[in-house]
């Protein structure tokens, strides 16, 4: 029985895609294996779920911050460029995978073509010069025996993989930079909020001292203080509304707005600590798979592995197939005839058997990307664990110190009650008044402070961990 030609190539290019299925040069990515602490080595209080499909930040209950979150998911400029970067990458896969099918071509030409009379040629024209038309296609498909393309697919996949974590990554940061930034204004609305009232208190004092100095009942001296204590305390609101009007800005900026837009943040509001702070439910070995950038890093390994495949596969011979058709004719009614046409169809091979090291030094620099990927990877799951340890203890010491934050602003607003009583009664002295009142502002302040560490530090918590 005889077989024609194209049936010949199509039984090679299918012994091809066999033998191509099976075979792939360069080492086989194994997934990295989590070799460090099993517990954390700080007392981590017992973690708790979140609802499905709970944001990390709906553990403060605070439907502003829900909001602003909500906003910059959907306007906010860094993460858009992540997103098209992410699709970047899968345009990357899709032109690896491209490499898998025959590449097919058309042309065609429209010549006035004059043959010289002086050499013989084996075209014959019937009239010379004369209009030369030759319209076809063409198409190449290479057989991937050596894995290359394979490789390629497999590296661009883990790239496209590695960027879809870049992606969550880049959400995770965002989102806790600005719970991180509210946090931080509703902190300076309290600090502002008590330097206020004490400006309230403090004037007062000075009323009643400037009215006893008129009847000679205090000194000057009294007076003064009572003038150096208002004005200190007084100075320090401009300066927390320009740090609130700094920290307003940032935030406009991470929801996609210009200063100005998010002006209803200046009311105020309390800091939403929770009672009862949920924690993330996770031990070390999760990081491998909560944190979008240890994630990302194993992928980028996977990736460099991969190339090494594909760089290796140069140094072995590319095979072929290769096939043409064409109509060649000196007029448009003869064009599509039979005896117009050419057409051709068969194996090709290429092999580069001397590149002057070029090969074995692109598959030198393929090694040394993957090692370079392992260390970074080494380097990011240290970093998590670290981060993990230092957002728990942090989180576990800014909670601790409140209520006894709390007890001293109490203990302050009842010795403030008590000297001032005194001092109408003429029990003690004005430096007694000016050092309770002083204490009282400096409490006050310290407790505002610590409520924001520590709601802070429950975002620093979520954060290190990687929760998606």
């Amino acid at each position: 029985m005889k077989i024609v030609p194209i049936t010949k190539c199509l039984l090679t290019a299918t012994l091809g895609l066999v033998l191509a299925g099976c075979f792939s040069l360069g080492p086989d990515y194994e997934s990295p294996q989590w070799d460090g602490p099993e517990a954390w080595s700080s007392d981590a209080p017992a973690g708790t779920p979140l609802p499905d499909g709970a944001p990390w930040w709906s553990v403060f209950n605070d439907p502003v911050l829900d909001r602003l979150e909500n906003e910059l998911l959907a306007q906010n400029p860094s993460l858009a460029a992540t997103i098209a970067r992410l699709d970047a990458a899968a345009a990357q896969l899709g032109i690896a995978r491209a490499d898998y099918a025959p590449s097919l071509a058309l042309s065609g030409s429209a010549n006035y073509d004059r043959q010289t009379g002086e050499v013989r040629t084996s075209t014959k024209y019937p009239h010379n010069p004369d209009w030369l038309y030759q319209p076809g296609a063409s198409f190449q498909w290479e057989l991937d025996f050596w894995g290359r393309v394979r490789r390629n697919v497999e590296s661009a996949s883990a790239e496209f993989t590695a960027s879809a974590e870049d992606v969550r990554s880049s959400r995770l940061i965002l989102t806790a930079s600005l719970a991180t930034y509210y946090l931080n204004l509703r902190t300076l609305q309290t600090r502002l909020d008590y330097a206020r009232k004490n400006v309230e208190l403090q004037t007062k004092t000075l009323e009643f001292i400037r009215n006893r100095n008129e009847t000679g009942l205090s000194s000057e001296l009294d007076l003064r203080q009572a003038e150096m204590n208002l004005a200190s305390t007084r100075a320090t609101i401009p300066l927390l509304e320009a740090q609130i009007d700094s920290i307003l800005n940032s935030i406009c900026t991470l929801v996609g707005g210009y200063p100005g837009s998010q002006d209803a943040l200046r009311t105020f509001a309390a800091i939403p600590l929770p009672d009862d702070a949920v924690l993330p439910a996770s031990l070390p070995a999760d990081l491998l798979r909560n944190r979008p950038d240890v994630a990302a890093a194993a992928h980028r390994i996977h990736a460099a592995v991969a190339s090494i495949g594909a760089a290796k596969a140069e140094y072995f011979p590319k095979i072929s197939i290769n096939g043409s058709f064409a109509f060649s004719a000196t007029g448009t009614k003869k064009l599509f005839t039979k005896n117009a046409q050419n057409y051709s169809i068969g194996p090709s091979v290429e092999w580069s058997i001397f590149t002057a090291g070029r090969i074995s030094n692109q598959v030198r620099a393929a090694e040394a990307d993957a090692r370079a990927a392992e260390a970074d990877f080494r380097e990011a799951v240290l970093t998590a664990a670290a981060e993990c340890e230092t957002a728990l203890s942090s989180h576990r010491a800014a909670n601790a110190a409140i209520k006894d934050l709390r007890d001293a602003v109490t203990a302050a607003e009842k010795a403030v009650e008590l000297v001032e009583s005194q001092y109408r009664s003429g029990l003690t002295d004005f430096q007694n008044v000016l050092d309770m009142q002083q204490q009282l502002s400096s409490n006050q302040d310290s407790l505002a402070r610590g409520l924001g560490a520590a709601a802070s530090a429950l975002v620093d918590v979520w954060q290190s961990f990687g929760t998606p």
